[in-house]
């Protein structure tokens, strides 16, 4: 039979099972009561992520004689677990059990502290370390300031970093994410500096990667500019950590260009690297870029997690695109990701804006908790299909739930809801209660839903009125609300006034202009509407092109007005050219046909 050692033990010991085998293996050879073996076993246990606290303890209570090694082993485990408190009540065992704590232990204990905020208690074991003689330790210091700036005390973080005599790259980088973490962005930028003037001590990917997000949330792209320079001098360019957090750094700072130069020239991705850019291409307004950079991250075999399903699920929302939303949904069953609140939240979005109401109910009906964004993003749902009644039973049962409190978002999506169905009463009755039964001061938001929900009744003097009364200044919104109620009502008078108003607000706005000189067009004053189109002519004033898409068979198809990109862009034009004379020989005015 082959020796048994140490280090064999350590390697067999890779999940539970092959830990039970060890442990049986020493208890046969009389082994388990040799800490050098008995180590290895808690070793795995407690510290790898597919090990058991509770098994390494069971382990712990059968040592006669546990060593150093062995009880900061388990105190590391803890201080790492979902209840670091243990790792507190741990070490206080230690110190009943006549074991005295070394310079492995506290960093262990400091950690414990930092992640529960336990300023009070780290402060404590602070006075220990000098007391025990490790103040000069630089485990020790490294995560004495690593505590303090975790706990957001930042002038002790300083004066332990000041008052060390011994520092590494550690050492510092402790300092600046204290400095990061603690929103002192400038102030990490200038120790920094100070770091660089030393001959013994460079930056490395830690360094970098606590810069760069300083600069993300400064919106600062020429010192991330610089960072990514420094980054290639030092050979970071190839570390997967920092390509992430630079790229990350200018998709949220919105530069997309350079972050798709960054993609493209990371030797390795990830799926941080796909989510970083795939939100940024979709919080630009780039959804069918984002979705499809998502099929091309399927097509390198890299799983997707909830964070990167949550940005897909938004940009389908956006887009209409149900069937990929489907799709996304069932990537979910099939990888067994853990559907939370947040990505149940975002099926619900997705469901309800591509006009699948009802498996939006199956999932919001399915989720064992919901918080405020998931019972708005239903409400909102049913609201834009023009389920009023139904928006206002759901809210009952919100309301009866007591678990979730409606916010100003939920009034609005109340607002549109009735406004839709064109349920006045209930709307006016929901607009007084959200101030006097909840304390939810009015935006212009929900000014604004109260103007619609008057217009769409054709309420045209009742919303005039309520516009005329408001607390806040209206803006073009609801004036241009108020301008397309006259124009169905037949109020030109009024709507004239309201036009030439909007062109008072947004001089520079061709919608405007337009909105107006399509009122003139109706009334058969071509002079007045041609000489509004020449105003804008004149002013250089051009009109945003409509931009609409449908999805078919899983594409999605956009259409630009007068763009001819589309592979059937001449079948596309041969209809609409047929449809014209359709409308044209069915006796519709041509001047009403307007081709862009």
């Amino acid at each position: 039979m082959k020796p048994i050692s140490a280090e064999s033990i350590k390697n067999h010991c890779i999940s539970i099972s092959k830990t039970k085998q060890a442990h049986a293996l020493l208890l046969r050879t009389h082994l388990f009561f040799n800490n050098r073996f008995t180590s290895k076993l808690i070793n795995f246990l407690a510290i790898s992520e597919s090990g058991s606290l509770s098994y390494a303890r069971k382990i712990f209570s059968q040592i006669h004689d546990p060593d150093s090694y062995i009880w900061n082993t388990l105190i590391r485990g803890y201080s790492r677990s979902h209840n670091p408190h243990e790792a507190l009540s741990f070490y206080q065992f230690m110190l009943v059990s006549g074991f005295r704590p070394d310079n492995y232990t506290y960093p262990f204990v400091f950690g414990a502290s930092g992640r529960l905020q336990q300023l009070d208690m780290g402060r404590r074991f602070h006075s220990e370390v000098l007391r025990n003689g490790f103040g000069s330790d630089l485990f020790v210091v490294n995560s004495l300031i690593q505590f303090y700036g975790n706990c957001g005390s930042i002038n002790c973080a300083c004066k332990v970093f000041d008052g060390s005599t011994i520092r590494d790259v550690v050492t510092w980088n402790m300092m600046i994410n204290a400095y990061v973490v603690n929103r002192f962005y400038r102030k990490s930028f200038d120790l920094f500096e100070d770091m660089m003037d030393l001959e013994d001590i460079k930056p490395d990917d830690i360094t970098i990667i606590s810069l760069v997000s300083a600069c993300t949330q400064l919106d600062d792209l020429d010192s991330g500019d610089l960072l990514c320079c420094y980054s290639k001098e030092l050979g970071l360019d190839r570390n997967l950590n920092v390509c992430n957090a630079i790229l990350d750094m200018y998709c949220k700072c919105g530069d997309l260009e350079t972050a798709t130069l960054v993609f493209d020239s990371m030797e390795e991705r990830d799926v941080l690297s796909y989510t970083s850019m795939l939100s940024g291409l979709a919080n630009s307004g780039y959804y069918q870029e984002s979705l499809a950079l998502f099929r091309k991250m399927q097509s390198e075999k890299i799983q997707p997690d909830e964070i990167m399903l949550v940005n897909v699920l938004s940009a389908c929302a956006q887009t209409g695109a149900l069937d990929q939303g489907n799709y996304i949904h069932l990537l979910i069953d099939r990888f067994k990701i853990n559907c939370d609140i947040v990505l149940g939240t975002a099926l619900v979005d997705m469901y309800a804006k591509c006009g699948a109401l009802h498996l939006a109910l199956q999932v919001f009906e399915k989720m064992r908790t919901r918080n405020i964004f998931t019972w708005n993003a239903m409400i909102g749902g049913l609201a834009m299909h023009g389920h009023g009644k139904e928006a206002i039973i759901l809210f009952d049962q919100m309301k009866s739930s007591k678990v979730v409190m409606p916010d100003d978002v939920t009034f609005i999506a109340l607002l549109c809801a009735c406004s839709h169905a064109g349920m006045v009463n209930e709307g006016l009755e929901i607009f007084k209660t959200m101030k006097e039964s909840f304390q939810i001061e009015p935006r212009i938001e929900h000014y604004g839903c109260v103007v619609d929900l008057l217009c769409r009744a054709r309420l045209v003097e009742d919303a005039l009125a309520f516009l005329e009364s408001m607390p806040l200044k209206a803006n073009s919104v609801l004036w241009a609300t108020l301008l397309g109620a006259c124009r169905t009502g037949g109020h030109f008078e009024l709507a004239e006034r309201v036009g030439k108003r909007l062109i008072e607000l947004e001089p520079d706005s061709g919608g405007r202009y337009v909105m107006l000189s399509i009122l003139y067009a109706g009334k058969n004053q071509w002079e007045n509407a041609l000489g509004l189109r020449k105003q804008m002519k004149n002013k250089g004033i051009e009109k945003t092109p409509g931009c609409s898409w449908i999805e078919f068979n899983g594409q999605i198809h956009q259409f630009v007005a007068a763009d001819r990109s589309h592979a059937q862009t001449e079948d596309i034009y041969t209809m609409l050219e047929e449809i014209t004379q359709r409308v044209h020989f069915d006796g519709v005015d041509e001047a009403i046909i307007e081709r862009e």
